[in-house]
Formats: C-alpha cells, structure tokens, sequence
C-alpha cells in the first residue's frame, strides 16, 4: 500500500522522479525542471506555504488538493500537470493556477474553482485527452487568448447545472479564430460550443458560458442574479414549449460591449416534444420580460447545431452583459411580445391609445378597437407593424370621436399569416358636461328626463341591450324637462347623449 511522503525541505527534481506515494509538502519550494516528468501515483497535498516551480511535467493519479494559500505555481512556471488516474478530485482551501493542465483516463471534478495560467500573462492550456472536466457548480478559466489554448483530444467539459454555476471561462483578447469548448451531456454526448470575436477585444475579455438541459416544459427556468427567465410564451403563443430545445445556454461577457459569432448545439436528449427539426437561436430580455425574435442570418450547419452571426453583447441588452439563449423551432419561434397596452381619456375629448413592443416577428399590423360593453368591439383604425425588430418600438393611435361614458379598448395584433391575438380590454371613461336624470328607475313606461343645463339642444337616444335605438328626442334650448310614455318591452336600456350616458330599467 502506498505511503505518505511528507517534503519539509527544498526539492529539486532534474531527472524523472516517481513518487509511489502521498505526496505532501508544507513551506517548501518543488522544482521541476525543463525535460523532467515528476510521477505521483498517489494524492498531491499542499500545504500552507508549499509550490511548484514548474518548468517540466507533473503526473498525478490521485487527487489534488491545494491548501498552500497560493495558486500553487509560481508565475513564472511553464510546465504541465497531468491528471491521469480515473476520477480525481480537484479541491483545497485555495484556487490552483495549473499553468497548463492536461487531463485523462476518467472524470475530473472540480470542488474549488480553477484555472490554466494567470490574466497579467494571458498563458495556460487545457488539453482534454479523452476526460471529462466536471465543473460541479464551480468555474474554470483559461486566460490564454489564443484559440488553440483549449485542445480537444475526446474528452469535453461538463456544465449541465440549473443554477448555471458551473461556468468555463476563457479570456479573449487579439485572437479572432473560433474558440470552440467541447461540452457533454450526462450520457457523454458532445454539444459543440463556439464563440468567434468580431474583432480583437482587450486582453482578458472574460467570456463565461455555461448551460443545462431542461423538461420537456423546459422547466427550470434559467435564473441568475441578474436574469429570470419568467415564460416560453408570449402574446401569440401560450406556451411554445413543445416547440423548444430542451436545452438553455448563458453566454456573458461582463466587461464588454462587442460582437461576435455564436454556435450553440444541443443533443437527441434535448429535442423538442415535437422531434428535431432546424432551430433558432432566441436570447430572454431581462427587461422586457420576454424572448427577442431570432437574430437574422442565422444557419445550422449540422443537425442540432445553431449559428448566430454578430451577436452583440452589452448591459443596454441585458444587465451585466448575461445572456440566456433558448432554441426553437424555425417554423414556430418564440412569439412576438408586447411590453405594455394602455388607452386614457385626453381633455375630456379624444382617447389616446399607446403600445410597445420589446421585440416583433412576422408582425403585419395593429388595430385598435373599441366597445361599450367589453363584449362586442368595432375597430376603430389600423397602425401598421415593423414586421421584424430587435429593439423597443413604440405606438400610438388617437380616437377622435369616443363614445360618451365609458368605452372599452383593446388592441389586435395580426401577423403576416393571419393569425391575430388580442389584449385585455382597458376601460376610459369621459365624464359628462351635461347632467341628466331619469326618474323613477326603474319604471313602468312613465318616464321624466330632466338636465341641469338647457342653453343648447340635446339629442338623446334610448339604445336596447343588442345596440339598437328604439327612441330619438331632442331637447330644445331652454327646454330643461320632458315627460313621456314608453311603450317599449320591459328590460335593460341606455339613455344615451353626445358626452354620455345612463342606464334604465324598464318594468311591467
């Protein structure tokens, strides 16, 4: 069985070393030249105050654990460390910067974050030969820019957390070329991730992505700090579920405003209910409270697989540049989102109607109808959409000719196909100049109109339930009062004036 080797002093190995151990050190300095492999076939231990000086190679088949206080390297360390057993830990007290870490032979999973070289640097490599990097609701980062720095070799990254903790991180900088990360699946299957800069960005430009599949509902809803996905709906679709990707991906960039190119996948795992079919890339608009159309240009360059051209990132889209994607059907994107609808009395005179939309999709136009009893609408006039948009557009529509009392509004959305949705109805009332009175009511047919003010005519009218008028009058100027019999069936009416109205019950 191994033992423990327990380094209280300064080592130095300048040929290959195996150490069939337990390999703890406490306060000292381990150099490794250039050309040596040191092999640990056991754990590597550090403790306070213990690090490498790594220029050569360090093989370890057991677990690392970094409790030194430090990164466990020194900066000016340019050699590997290789995990190599089967599952190994990495963990500790302490972040270790492993410079350049290769890992296979099993799972690695991450109990503390990690990292592959350091930001004043910009230096590290991961090389994932055949392992999986289990994140485990911890991040790891690679701050060299160059897009060769993250190596596949079969192995992949594991995310697949719903809190979206377990981030891989890479810093960007001059290197424009695709940086692609192998993610995996539970069951192993890989879902490509890449992300090609639209220009050079500033050294450690920190790039985070993380993602996790979902129920076919797609719940959990994704949820960090700064986003909450609220819905997979919208104003023309209650649930568009059954035509989405079971499957979210974040992308954040918190210190820049920049673009660049997106592919994201997904596996058979992850189909939608409705089976696989070519889907687009849609991104959740935390202030908006809704799902922003697909950007256009968008391809699929293989089954399952999405590519999002100039992607632009920046807390004016989302805050502290996060973004949560879901994928969907070409045929049936997440749908079309009004932010709000609002109709109010102007002057006493005309209705002013307003609305905005965060985002439009096969948008043709609105109309803006209105009723007196929130039941039967007419339309009043029609505004024509953007059809396609990315960004907040506003409207407005004005009724110059309101009905008396109170009205109710609405607004119908019809897209390019014909399918229409409708919002709630908002009710504007216009208050009367004139006041009227009608006594007794209810009544038996015997009926007195009487208003306060007689300097003008007055024409009124006595309306039934199904809209029809059955009475006309007219009050002359300076005819204050008027008496009359109505031989009219009994039921609910409205007595009904240019600025308003009253209802009245007729009895037998």
């Amino acid at each position: 069985m191994p033992g423990t080797l327990l380094l209280l002093c300064f080592v130095v190995a300048a040929h290959n070393t195996t150490a069939q151990t337990t390999f703890r050190c406490s306060a000292i300095s381990v150099v490794v030249n250039n050309g040596t492999h040191l092999v640990v076939e056991g754990d590597v231990l550090l403790n306070t105050g213990a690090l490498f000086n790594n220029n050569g190679i360090v093989h370890v088949e057991g677990e690392w654990d970094n409790s030194s206080g430090g990164a466990a390297t020194t900066t000016t360390s340019t050699g590997s460390v290789v995990l190599y057993g089967g599952a190994q830990d990495i963990s500790g007290a302490d972040i270790t910067d492993f410079r350049n870490l290769e890992i296979s032979g099993g799972d690695k999973t991450l109990l503390v974050d990690a990292h592959a070289g350091r930001a004043a640097a910009a230096n590290g490599t991961l090389n994932l030969n055949g392992a999986i990097l289990r994140l485990n609701g911890h991040s790891f980062t690679v701050y060299n820019p160059a897009s060769s720095a993250v190596v596949d070799n079969g192995g992949s990254v594991r995310s697949e957390s719903p809190d979206l903790l377990s981030r891989f991180v890479w810093a960007l900088g001059n290197d424009v070329g695709a940086h692609v990360v192998p993610f995996s699946n539970a069951t192993g299957a890989i879902l490509p991730f890449s992300f090609t800069p639209g220009a050079a960005f500033p050294d450690n430009t920190l790039l985070t992505v993380a993602t996790y599949p979902s129920a076919p509902d797609n719940t959990p809803y994704p949820a960090t700090t700064n986003e909450t996905v609220l819905h997979m709906a919208g104003v023309t679709v209650a649930d568009n579920s059954a035509n989405t990707v079971d499957r979210f991906w974040l992308t954040d960039l918190p210190n820049a405003s920049f673009t660049g190119t997106l592919l994201l996948s997904h596996a058979p795992a992850d189909d939608a209910s409705l089976g696989v079919g070519p889907v687009r890339a849609q991104r959740w608009l935390e202030t908006a409270g809704t799902w922003q159309p697909p950007i256009p240009g968008q391809t699929n360059p293989f089954l399952r697989q999405v590519q999002v051209p100039a992607v632009p990132f920046s807390d004016v889209i989302n805050p502290a540049d996060e973004h949560i994607w879901a994928m969907a059907y070409n045929a049936t994107p997440l749908p079309v989102e009004l932010i709000a609808f609002n109709a109010v009395a102007v002057d006493n005179s005309f209705t002013r109607c307003t609305w905005a939309t965060a985002s439009e999709h096969n948008n043709d136009f609105f109309t803006v109808e209105r009723s007196h009893d929130a039941i039967s609408f007419e339309p009043v006039g029609n505004v024509a959409g953007a059809g396609h948009s990315n960004t907040v557009l506003r409207y407005n529509f004005d009724d110059p000719a309101p009905h008396p009392g109170t009205s109710y509004y609405r607004l119908r959305q019809t897209d390019l196909d014909g399918t229409v949705s409708y919002t709630s109805p908002i009710p504007v009332t216009f208050t009367s100049s004139v006041s009227i009175t009608l006594f007794p009511n209810p009544n038996n047919g015997a009926l007195t109109i009487q208003r306060t003010d007689s300097s003008a005519r007055l024409p009124l009218q006595l309306v039934d339930a199904s809209g029809r008028v059955v009475r006309k009058w007219e009050l002359q100027e300076g005819e204050g009062r008027l008496q009359t019999n109505l031989d009219i069936a009994p039921g609910y009416y409205s007595m009904v004036w240019p600025d308003g109205h009253l209802n009245l019950i007729i009895e037998r």
